[in-house]
């Protein structure tokens, strides 16, 4: 249902994207990885407006969004929303507050209705005892969590995940990892993941695509890259450096 086609980005002499091609099927959790700096964030943000690609297409349900303007996108936003690395969570109101807030923004409920909406949304990724606290209380695991919950409160059909346990200890990051694939089995949200998380990639993925000097270098499931005898994917699937190291 969405397609990324050929897609060229560059940013002044540096070429991060060189003719990358992907589709995503409705529903499944695709993982986008890659080394620092391989493009995988820029990628994705071509499917939100946040970047224009310098040419390819990319097209959202048939639709190629690559000519949209600001306005265009407004639609396409409530329908495919993103969570970013970084919680961005407001500290001067409680995590109820922080959900409830697009609720009323864009969706026009009353406070009060806003907030029960909001509560829904946080006991769906078991926060619900934490909602009058405010971010600053919680640690960074559960912070991710309540972000997610604020992108959930569109009632999106795709959600764009950059890297969601970044920064996060193990047992945190399996907590998030489990709410991806949760979402994707019970309510069907199509997920794409920016990650180089080893246990992320293994654990919750349908498909893997790895991206390398700007193209596309493998494209399959998760066992795809175990078995894989290209060098460079071996080295990032066993967590090796590019060269030598001095001790």
């Amino acid at each position: 249902m969405i397609r990324f086609i050929d897609v060229h980005k560059a940013f002044g002499p540096k070429r991060v994207l060189d003719g990358v091609s992907i589709d995503v099927a409705r529903g499944e959790v695709l993982f986008i990885i890659g080394k620092s700096g391989a493009g995988k964030s820029v990628l994705v943000k071509h499917l939100l407006g946040l970047l224009a690609p310098d040419a390819g297409q990319i097209l959202f349900e048939g639709q190629d969004v690559a000519g949209f303007s600001e306005r265009d996108f407004f639609p396409l936003r409530k329908r495919c929303t993103m969570v970013l690395q970084h919680s961005t969570l407001f500290d001067s109101m409680t995590l109820l507050e922080n959900v409830a807030l697009p609720l009323r923004k864009h969706q026009g409920l009353s406070h009060a209705a806003s907030l029960e909406a909001a509560r829904s949304k946080l006991q769906l990724v078991h926060m619900e005892r934490y909602a009058d606290r405010r971010p600053a209380d919680i640690g960074d695991g559960l912070r991710k969590r309540v972000a997610i919950a604020r992108a959930l409160t569109m009632e999106p059909e795709y959600v764009v995940f950059d890297e969601p346990t970044t920064g996060l200890d193990p047992i945190s990051a399996r907590h998030v990892d489990r709410l991806i694939r949760r979402l994707a089995d019970e309510t069907s949200v199509t997920s794409i993941v920016v990650s180089h998380d080893l246990a992320s990639i293994f654990g919750v993925a349908d498909r893997v695509v790895m991206l390398y000097q700007g193209r596309v270098l493998l494209d399959g499931p998760p066992q795809a890259f175990r078995d894989s005898a290209d060098p460079v994917v071996r080295q990032f699937v066993n967590g090796l450096p590019d060269g030598p190291m001095d001790i």
